[in-house]
């Protein structure tokens, strides 16, 4: 993968501002199916390859810290700026791993994002009833 660098400030700018204009209430929603796209875009990578595409992408370091079955949990440490925003801010990223597992596995997966202080846990529970065709 080409290294590119991103200033935080423009992502901050986009996503706080322009997307949260346009999409409103819908705001969530809409980034998450965009995360899920964009995985699609960078086939199913390992944890060392997620780690350094998150680096990458200016989201921050991400660390599983549990896997269980069916279930991921995530953690990221995004960069200083964007630490303490929203409910709703990490689905884009949410959206990113639950398809990067989906695709790991063949099956249908759902990410979840819940913010902390310092750091945002996101979980990817995998429904192993629904697989891919």
């Amino acid at each position: 993968m080409e290294t590119m660098s991103q200033p935080t400030f423009a992502i901050e700018l986009l996503r706080d501002y322009v997307l949260t204009d346009l999409l409103g209430d819908d705001y969530a929603q809409v980034i998450y199916w965009s995360g899920k796209r964009v995985a699609r875009k960078f086939p199913t990578m390992p944890n060392e390859e997620l780690t350094a595409f998150f680096s990458e992408a200016g989201w921050g370091k991400l660390t599983l810290v549990k896997e269980k079955e069916s279930k991921f949990v995530f953690e990221l440490t995004p960069p200083p700026a964007t630490q303490a925003k929203a409910n709703g801010y990490y689905q884009l990223e949410a959206g990113f791993l639950a398809e990067q597992i989906a695709g790991r596995f063949q099956c249908v997966a759902e990410g979840y994002a819940d913010p902390g202080r310092q750091a945002v846990h996101i979980t990817v529970q995998l429904d192993q009833k629904d697989t891919y065709e």
